[in-house]
């Protein structure tokens, strides 16, 4: 099942997520701070924002936010504990995480997307530095040749590897994905890490999504029926699954929703839960 959004192109997408977490870094709650957030958002993200919840873009603003701080405790616990030397962004868009989380300087943290997304990070950012060595690669990552050939060059600069895939896979088929996974089985990457959307996740946010005025909708492709269990035909398993809608709740952001939940039956929590999540992957 596809789902459109309502943004002209995946570029788009990135403005939008920066102005969400410009948003949150506003907030005196805020679960992180992203002090370049408003710098690459701009009015084009903000623009956006307004056209997808023209009367609170800040609800959608707080379900991105949990989903930036658990893939943010997920990257740094990854760092520490499994002596990960490098992050392969794929798909980084405006994600500005080597500047703002605290980063070991030796760490390598490779940017991939579009030439043109990559080339106005690198503008509006000139005059900031990164906490880490952080490397922009321009490469489609849907194509085998590049993808093949960005791992390879990877490889040769680090030996423990984190590949991250925030907001990238559903925007890909399963087909892609299962190429993607088979070509990160090497033996330099050491983890993935990735959200991933249920199937109900995909229909609210096909449900949500107002008709867009012009210019084709972006397609939203992915959302596996059976999970995370997608990815072990193809050779990873999960270690970590954080439920968004679980850490909302914990966190300073659905806990309007608690009262409600006590009414709900095991298999709808369970919906609820799946709804969108963050995962770990390694080899299996």
């Amino acid at each position: 099942m596809a789902a459109t959004l309502a943004v002209d192109s995946v570029s788009d997408t990135a403005y939008l997520l920066a102005f969400y977490r410009g948003l949150e870094s506003a907030r005196h709650d805020a679960l992180f701070d992203d002090p370049y957030a408003a710098l690459l958002a701009g009015q084009r993200g903000e623009r956006l924002a307004r056209r997808l919840a023209p009367t609170d873009p800040e609800a959608d603003a707080s379900g991105h936010a949990v989903r930036v701080w658990i893939v943010d405790e997920l990257i740094l616990q990854a760092i520490r504990h499994d002596a990960v030397d490098a992050v392969l962004n794929l798909g980084a868009g405006l994600d500005t995480r080597p500047y703002r989380l605290s980063l070991p300087k030796s760490l390598l943290w490779i940017d991939v997307d579009a030439p043109g997304v990559l080339a106005y990070k690198a503008e509006r950012l000139a005059d900031h530095c990164p906490a880490c060595t952080l490397q922009y690669q321009p490469a489609d990552v849907a194509d085998a040749h590049d993808r093949q050939a960005l791992l390879q060059g990877a490889a040769q600069d680090a030996q423990r590897i984190l590949v991250l895939t925030e907001g990238l896979l559903i925007y890909l088929s399963a087909a892609e994905i299962a190429a993607l996974a088979a070509d990160l089985r090497m033996p330099a990457v050491q983890c993935w890490v990735s959200d991933l959307l249920s199937l109900a996740g995909l229909r609210l946010m096909q449900a949500a999504q107002p008709v867009s005025p012009d210019g084709e909708r972006v397609k939203l492709l992915f959302a596996p029926e059976n999970g995370a269990e997608f990815f072990r035909p193809h050779g990873w398993r999960t270690v970590a699954f954080r439920s968004c809608f679980e850490e909302g709740s914990r966190l300073p952001r659905f806990r309007f929703l608690q009262e409600q939940l006590a009414n709900l039956t095991v298999r709808q929590r369970a919906v609820l839960r799946s709804l969108t999540a963050v995962v770990k992957l390694v080899w299996s």
